[in-house]
Order: C-alpha cells, then sequence, then structure tokens
C-alpha cells in the first residue's frame, strides 16, 4: 500500500495509479440524435430511466426534447445542481438527459461498472462538493474547471472488473435484505393504518349491535354511537399571533412542533418571520390543525401553544368532544383522509384545506367511556408497531452504512477481492470466446475476438442462437462485454491495454479455463482451430469485410434468397450497415468476396438474422 497524499482515499495499492479527472473524462456534448430513452440521475440510484422514477419526480422535463444531450453506455453522468450531493453515476443506457448535465465519455482504460461505483463514493462525493459554487444548501453548480482538477483512482483494468464483479454480488445480497426489510416495514406501516380505521369506526368490541351509518366511508357502526357533522363539534380559532409566541410548524411526520425542532429533526431550512407577527395564526394546546398536506396525512393534534402560518385552520373542540385524543386517531384514519381528500377536486399538492372543507364530512361520536378505551388501546398498539418499524428501520441504516463502507474498502482498494470465485453457470460464448484467444498467436483486440466468435458461430453453425447487430465494425453481439467479464472475473484472463486496443492475455488461474473449454468444445477444436488460422493473421480491416460480407449474405439465405448477386451483397453493405463501410471501395469489397468464394467461405443461412445497429449504439467492436 502507499500513501496517496489525499485524505479522500488514504492509503491504496501501490500500483494503482493516480491521476486528475481531466485525463480519463472528455467531454461529449452531442445534441439529442432523436428517438432515445429519457434518462434522469438521482441520488441514491445513479442514472436511471427516466420512467423508472415514478414518484420522484420533482422536475418535469421540457416539452421540446430538441436541446437535450446524448448519453451513451458508459457515460459519466452529473446533475448539474446535486452532484455535490453525490447526484451522479455512470450510465447503463443508451439516451437523452437535460442540457443542464454534464456529461463525459470515459477513457478507455476505465471500466464503466468500476468507475460507477468510484464516482458514487463518498471519498469522490467529497471533491464535488468543492468543486461547486453557490449560496444554500440545496443547490450548487458544479464548476468544470474545479471538476476536472479532482483527483481520481485508477486500478489496473482487469482488477477494476473484478472489483465490480464483486461489489455487484455482494450489494445484490445486500439489497435483497434492504427490499426484504422494507417490505416488512411497509407491511406494518399498513397494518397500523387498518387498525386505527377499523378500531375508530368500529370500537373494539366486535360482538355489539351494528348499525348503517348512513356514510360510505365509515360504513357500519355500533349501534350506542351518533354519526354527526363535525362543525357541531368544533369551532375555528381566529385568534392573531403576538412577537413572544414561539413559532411553529405542522407536518405529517412530526405533527405540531417548533421551527427550530423541525429543522433539526429534517435538515431542512424554514422561513422565520422576523416582523409583523400579526400574520401569524395563535395555535393552542389541544388544538387541530389543519395544514397544507392534511389532504394526504389527516389533521394534526397540537400539544404545543404558539404561533403557526396562517394558511392553517385552528380547531377547537367543543365540550361534546369527551376525549380528543380519540379524535386525533380518528382525524389520521385511512378513511377520514381519503374522505377529506375527496372534497374538493382542486386539491393539489401544497394546497391548504379550509374549514368548508372539513365541515363536509360527518364524525363518529362514541360514547365517553369508548373514546378513552379506543385511544389508550391505540396508545398503546400503535407505540408497538412503532417501535418494531423504528427498529427495522434501523436495520435498514447499518445496511446502508455496511454498504457504503464496502464499496469504499473495495474500490479504494483495502480490502482485495478474494481470488476463489465459484463459477456456477458459463455462458457457452464465454469456452468459445477463450478457445479463440488462446488459438491466436497474439492478442488481437476485441474487434478481432468478436468477429471470430461470429464465424465460429454461424460459420461452423454451433447453434448458439446468437442476436447479432449491424455495428460499425460487422457483425456484434451487446453480450460480449459479459463474456470477457467473465473471463476476467475467474482469473482466467486479464486485460491489457496494447496500442490502444484492450486484448485479453492469460492470467493467474488460464488452466481452469484450458480445462473449461477442453471439456465442453473437444468436438468442435479442430474446425475452430482451422478458421482461427485462416483469419488469426488477417488485417482487422479485411477480418471486418468478411464478417460483414459474410452476415449479409447469410442474412439473405434466411430470407429465402439462396443466391443473391454479389451486387446485391455489396449493395446491402453500403446501404444498410452504417456510413463507416463506405471507406471502403466496392472494388476491395469485391476483391474480398471473391477471395471468401476462393476458399470456400460460404454461408449456409444459419443462426440468426441479423438486427439494425440500436439507435445510439456505440461500441468498439
Amino acid at each position: 500500500m502507499k500513501d496517496c497524499e489525499l485524505s479522500n482515499f488514504s492509503t491504496i495499492p501501490a500500483h494503482w495509479k493516480i491521476q486528475k479527472l481531466k485525463t480519463i473524462l472528455t467531454l461529449r456534448s452531442e445534441r439529442n440524435s432523436g428517438d432515445r430513452e429519457l434518462l434522469s440521475v438521482y441520488l441514491d440510484r445513479g442514472v436511471i430511466s427516466y420512467s423508472d422514477s415514478t414518484g420522484m419526480q420533482v422536475h418535469k422535463p421540457s416539452q421540446d426534447l430538441s436541446n437535450y444531450q446524448n448519453v451513451h453506455i458508459g457515460d459519466f453522468v452529473l446533475n448539474n445542481q446535486q452532484a455535490w450531493r453525490g447526484s451522479v453515476g455512470v450510465s447503463k443506457y443508451d439516451g437523452i438527459i437535460s442540457p443542464a448535465y454534464f456529461v463525459y465519455h470515459l477513457s478507455q482504460e476505465c471500466y464503466p461498472r468500476y468507475m460507477n461505483y468510484l464516482f458514487r463514493d463518498f471519498s469522490m462525493v467529497q471533491q464535488y462538493e468543492t468543486s461547486s459554487r453557490g449560496v444554500g444548501t440545496i443547490q450548487r453548480n458544479i464548476f468544470a474547471p474545479w471538476l476536472l482538477n479532482c483527483w481520481t483512482i485508477i486500478p489496473p483494468y482487469d482488477e477494476q472488473v473484478k472489483i465490480a464483479n464483486h461489489l455487484d454480488s455482494k450489494c445484490t445480497e445486500i439489497d435483497a435484505l434492504i427490499v426484504d426489510i422494507q417490505t416488512q416495514i411497509d407491511t406494518l406501516e399498513q397494518y397500523k393504518r387498518s387498525v386505527i380505521t377499523e378500531t375508530v369506526t368500529k370500537g373494539l368490541n366486535h360482538n355489539v349491535v351494528m348499525k348503517d351509518s348512513g356514510i360510505v366511508w365509515i360504513g357500519k357502526v355500533p349501534a350506542k354511537w351518533r354519526v354527526e357533522n363535525a362543525k357541531y363539534h368544533f369551532t375555528q380559532r381566529q385568534e392573531r399571533a403576538t412577537k413572544e409566541m414561539v413559532q411553529l410548524t405542522a407536518s405529517q411526520k412530526y405533527g405540531v412542533v417548533t421551527q427550530a425542532e423541525y429543522m433539526e429533526l429534517t435538515g431542512a431550512r424554514v422561513v422565520v418571520v422576523q416582523k409583523d407577527f400579526d400574520i401569524l395564526k395563535k395555535v393552542c394546546a389541544g388544538d387541530f390543525v389543519i395544514h397544507m398536506r392534511s389532504f394526504q396525512g389527516g389533521l394534526e393534534y397540537s400539544t404545543k401553544t404558539g404561533s403557526i402560518s396562517s394558511a392553517y385552520v385552528m380547531l377547537i373542540p367543543k365540550e361534546s368532544i369527551a376525549e380528543p385524543r380519540y379524535y386525533r386517531w380518528f382525524f389520521k384514519s385511512s378513511a377520514y383522509i381519503d374522505a377529506l381528500s375527496s372534497t374538493s377536486n382542486l386539491v393539489r399538492d401544497g394546497q391548504a384545506m379550509r374549514w368548508a372543507n372539513f365541515i363536509q364530512l360527518p364524525i363518529t361520536i362514541p360514547p365517553a367511556d369508548e373514546q378513552t378505551q379506543i385511544a389508550n388501546f391505540l396508545d398503546a398498539k400503535c407505540a408497538e408497531i412503532d417501535s418494531i418499524i423504528a427498529s427495522k428501520k434501523a436495520q435498514l441504516e447499518t445496511l446502508d452504512a455496511y454498504k457504503k463502507s464496502l464499496i469504499f474498502e473495495y474500490v479504494t482498494g483495502k480490502k482485495e477481492v478474494p481470488e476463489t470465485v465459484t463459477v456456477v453457470s458459463i455462458n457457452p460464448h464465454v469456452p468459445l470466446l477463450a478457445m479463440v484467444v488462446d488459438m491466436l498467436k497474439k492478442p488481437r483486440g476485441e474487434v478481432v475476438d468478436q468477429k471470430l466468435l461470429y464465424l465460429c458461430d454461424v460459420y461452423l453453425g454451433l447453434g448458439l442462437s446468437t442476436q447479432y447487430y449491424r455495428w460499425d465494425y460487422g457483425p456484434f453481439d451487446k453480450q460480449l462485454y459479459s463474456y470477457i467479464d467473465t473471463l476476467v472475473s475467474n482469473g482466467w484472463y486479464k486485460v491489457n491495454i496494447q496500442n490502444k486496443a484492450k486484448v485479453l492475455v492469460r492470467a493467474e488461474n488460464h488452466a481452469e479455463a484450458l480445462k473449461m473449454y477442453g471439456n465442453q468444445l473437444a468436438q468442435n477444436k479442430s474446425d475452430i482451430e482451422k478458421l482461427v488460422q485462416y483469419f488469426g493473421e488477417m488485417r482487422v480491416s479485411e477480418i471486418e469485410r468478411f464478417a460483414t460480407l459474410f452476415a449479409v449474405w447469410n442474412d439473405f439465405i434466411i430470407d429465402g434468397i439462396p443466391a443473391p448477386s454479389d451486387y446485391q451483397i455489396i449493395d446491402d453493405v453500403l446501404t444498410n450497415w452504417g456510413p463507416t463501410k463506405g471507406r471502403f471501395s466496392r472494388d476491395t469489397w469485391q476483391n474480398t468476396l471473391l477471395k471468401m468464394k476462393r476458399d470456400g467461405i460460404i454461408p449456409k443461412g444459419l443462426g440468426l438474422h441479423t438486427l439494425p445497429k440500436p439507435e445510439g449504439g456505440k461500441s468498439d467492436a
């Protein structure tokens, strides 16, 4: 280990590099090319599809998306105003995002999944904060020159892959526990809501005679209960506040608390009135408060006296209300909240309910002794449920802290990924790729590896049922990088950078790979070896032409045209496989096609028909 002289990372492995972000980031700045998925960046999730952000959206996208910018798979995306809080991520999607965001292309020495963990780790988020400018605790704009001068760490590529794979596995386990505990919490909260509604509308004695309340949302109630309009049992408090009164606020989660308490509990700031105190209203202990979100969470019961927003409505219980604690629960029941919300079709998030809404609804009036019994029962029962929920939430906090700690320790090299990795299931492309790499006289890189995989699969008829796409450099399998990940994560190969190309070379556990493909591909070894020897010494551009022509010809046969003309094949290449094919002349394509026929590289219509390159698809292979 070595001290990297940066407190963010502390010590890192001695062979890891320390670089400034500007050495690995290139600003993308591509305008929306059309028909691409809308993306967003969230604090706790990174880059996600906007369609997956339902319920979390704060800002709606513009109706005109023409000025939005392209994002490619593997790009680093930062929310300009929220990066300092950790609203960043490396994209798993091709899409578009707001022009206000920063989108950077990562250099070839970066493995995107590892960089996603690193860039979202607190060691990096601290630097985004110091690279941001602004006033306040909500929005600070990141300043690009400062950002690009931030430091990052770059492990060898194969180690990045191992770390990412290991963290994927560990984080999946942790996330599964988190989902399970959150489900338990949701179930407990639903149970609590049902207990409250059932008890305040049906009572505690299920053997009593019931009667129809005449109110749909209340249903049947005990025969001795009364159902009457709320206006006969509550009045409005109209008094104005005075300067010496403590300023209060009302919330669904914390009830009526002082503004100082609210800011401490939430970390948010609220507007404190400094003059003209008579614009505030007085609230007294024992009042019920209708506030801006009562249509979502019911009424709040105040245990404090002070001043509060004039937008709120204070309700004073009359003497007929024997036990205010009963109504504290009644006004929090799901049945009442739903009914209150339905009193106006104009209710929107942030709009206060009024006295006029309140008096549209009836309330139940049990005998005084029952009100007290119900209040005592719900006080105890809900406290019990809340205690269990609190313990579950504490478990979530512990798991979240553990997950963050685990990520930090691995992305900064303080923990080493275990060398022994159990392989449960191997995609058949993986041993084929391993065999092809070993048969090549020297490493050739991803472009050659992909084209040889394709020709082995389709020309030799291995029956792998692979879907290939018409990519810039020939037929391309979008799962290629997952095959490479498997080879690297098991220690069979490692990725080196040679002449700006990523090549696979043998690693410490290579003997296991020999055994794997030796068992699975023994019957095909001779044919694969002949094919690799034929293409292995060709230039990359020539292999590209062979694979592309073969794919086009094979598609014609699949389409029921067994003998397409040379002109048809070459025309299809130049028309349907992208503009990069135009860098070769028709004569060059014709010569390659003649060589294919001369050497017997003739397709038989095997495998799947190639599909057009996905919009915005990008790959070096």
